[in-house]
């Protein structure tokens, strides 16, 4: 059996988060210190053109160790640049490995890091 590689790249993990101490509320982003390994995988023609019908700007899709605690409110940095989670699915690879294959877009704005919050 061959265990998957996670040689393309790591991002950073960030939380979005809400500040609903004002009247018109923040989002904003945590760092929640994980640093994740990932492998770049192809992203279809077909695909491709989905999103860009719907007016999302798909940057990447990645494959990483299988980790259930990513969702569609968490933000990848890679090389200083926000990923929005679109999707995150969980998968097993051809040799039954799990794994969690993340679908990235382009975010809506670009989120302020709050790095001292309590959550």
């Amino acid at each position: 059996m061959t265990v998957p590689e996670y040689t393309s790249g790591y991002f950073d993990l960030y939380k979005i988060k809400t500040d609903n101490s004002t009247d018109y509320p923040e989002k904003y982003i945590k760092n929640l210190k994980m640093r994740i390994w990932y492998r770049e995988i192809s992203i279809f023609d077909k695909t491709r053109c989905e999103f860009d019908k719907s007016d999302i700007s798909l940057t990447m899709k990645v494959r990483i160790p299988q980790y259930k605690g990513i969702d569609s409110d968490c933000i990848c940095v890679i090389d200083g640049r926000q990923h929005k989670v679109y999707n995150a699915t969980h998968v097993l690879d051809k040799n039954g490995i799990p794994e969690t294959e993340l679908t990235l877009i382009t975010p809506e704005k670009e989120y302020e890091v709050l790095e001292d919050d309590e959550d």
